[in-house]
């Protein structure tokens, strides 16, 4: 007995379609997941972002009249009639005005926390500066220019601190005012003519300012340890104590000293003036035999003067070399008899 397959027999190009329509579904189920997929992700970054606009304030929250003029625009299917927009307006104000509280009196209390600032005064900054100038003249007459010098650092309310005077040339070292400076050099410039100028301007208010730091912690430390002293009871406490405190006055003294020649050189500025004689430059030679003839003359006077040199040199020396001549004459005289032979008997006869 055979046994018969009942199973339905497929058509030929049934597998085919089968298989297509799976793809297809596959197809279709990986667009929409897609397409979900990218939905969430822009619904989730829309979300982010109306989040950080609140946070940041940049949001504006509406009020209630603001939804009330809203609703009923939206609910008459149109634009909206004015009395909403006039709702809207109404109820966006109090959202906007409602963060300028807070902002307010927050930013108050950081004026009141704020430290003071105090302007700085332009002219205690510029009396903070060292200012020196050095000055070249060449004049006529360096007695006279150096006369003219003392009267004009006099009159600019100055002093001479050092003086180098000669007949052909000065040099002086002035104090005058920092603000007289500028004065100063302009009418010394106009004494004859200037062949070097230069000025150096030095900022020390840093320096000063420290020092002064450093003097007012000092004078502390010595008021401290003075009130030590008074309160020392046996003889080396006191001894200990005084010991202490002279090293700290003797500290205090120094940076004292310090900052008065710092502020002595701020007020009054230096000058250093050098005064020479004016050099006459030589007339030009002449060319040709004239030329020649005066090189020639003056060549002539220059071995003259050698001459009349030599023999001024020699002529105070004239008797001494005389006498050691005669001297030597006389020396060779008597050796020259002693050399001589005795004639004797043999002459006689």
């Amino acid at each position: 007995m055979q046994l018969v397959d009942e199973r339905p027999v497929e058509a030929p190009g049934w597998a085919p379609r089968r298989a297509l329509r799976g793809r297809r579904g596959r197809w279709i189920a990986g667009i929409v997941t897609g397409v979900v997929v990218l939905a969430s992700a822009s619904i989730v970054t829309g979300v982010a972002m109306e989040t950080s606009r609140g946070s940041s304030g940049g949001a504006v929250s509406l009020g209630p009249g603001a939804g009330s003029g809203a609703g009923s625009g939206a609910g008459s299917g149109g634009a909206g009639t004015p009395e909403a927009a006039g709702g809207s307006e109404a109820g966006s104000a109090p959202g906007m005005s409602a963060p300028a509280a807070p902002l307010t009196a927050e930013s108050d209390a950081l004026d009141r926390s704020a430290p003071a600032v105090t302007p700085t005064d332009p002219g205690s900054a510029g009396m903070d500066v060292i200012r020196t100038a050095r000055l070249s003249l060449e004049v006529a007459d360096p007695v006279a220019a150096a006369a003219e010098v003392r009267r004009a650092v006099a009159a600019a309310g100055g002093f001479v601190a050092e003086e180098r005077s000669g007949t052909s040339a000065a040099g002086f070292t002035l104090r005058v005012p920092t603000d007289r400076l500028d004065a100063l050099t302009e009418r010394l410039g106009a004494l004859g003519t200037v062949t070097a100028r230069g000025s150096e301007a030095q900022d020390v208010g840093g320096q000063v300012a420290d020092l002064d730091g450093r003097i007012a912690a000092q004078q502390a430390s010595v008021a401290r340890v003075r009130g030590l002293l008074d309160r020392a009871t046996t003889i080396n406490e006191i001894v200990s104590v005084e010991s202490e405190l002279a090293s700290r006055e003797a500290d205090l003294e120094s940076l004292q000293r310090r900052v008065a020649l710092l502020r002595d050189q701020v007020s009054l500025a230096t000058v250093e003036v050098a005064v020479s004689t004016a050099v006459v430059p030589a007339p030009p030679a002449a060319g040709g035999f004239l030329g020649g003839l005066a090189v020639g003359w003056q060549g002539l006077q220059a071995v003259g003067a050698a001459l009349l040199a030599t023999l001024g040199f020699v002529v105070p020396m004239l008797p001494i070399v005389a006498v050691l001549v005669g001297l030597g004459w006389l020396v060779r005289r008597a050796v020259l008899r002693r050399r001589r032979p005795d004639p004797g008997p043999a002459a006689e006869a």
